[in-house]
């Protein structure tokens, strides 16, 4: 089995002979997954990679719970224990980052840039929130807004 990171992989497969079987999408063992050439072509060429995605998400979200996160959406009872609830589920499946460059047409925004510590930060916020003020964002006046920053 072969696992090769960067722009080395092809040079290596070349001497070797052998296949590339894994290849690293970032620093993090999260970030290895199988190499497909024809994905890995398309990431290059700007085209994304919707199929490993779609398999990232099929692995990473509960049917069950994303049905009842629509429902919640379509009576608009969506809260922010919800939304951190998809923010974590999304981390599961990596850097926000390496998500981002799946998607077709996103190496194109060179300005976008993506510091996946913002989502700690926006966790931490949420978290720091009482039962009522994750229901009803309307209550957070200036003295919680401060007593939630000093958290």
């Amino acid at each position: 089995m072969e696992i090769l990171v960067g722009g080395a992989a092809l040079s290596v497969k070349k001497i070797t002979g052998r296949p590339i079987k894994f290849a690293a999408t970032g620093e993090k063992l999260s970030d290895l997954e199988a190499f497909y050439p024809d994905r890995m072509t398309s990431r290059i060429l700007g085209m994304g990679d919707m199929l490993s995605i779609i398999e990232k998400a099929e692995e990473t979200f509960d049917l069950e719970e994303a049905q009842k996160l629509e429902k919640k959406l379509k009576k608009q009872e969506f809260d922010l224990d919800d939304y951190l609830t998809q923010l974590r589920q999304i981390k599961k499946m990596g850097s926000f980052s390496s998500i981002l460059k799946m998607i077709p047409g996103m190496n194109k925004l060179k300005d976008v840039k993506v510091d996946d510590k913002e989502f700690v930060k926006i966790e931490a916020i949420i978290c720091s929130m009482t039962k009522k003020e994750k229901q009803n964002t309307r209550l957070l006046n200036a003295s919680r807004r401060l007593r939630i920053a000093k958290r």
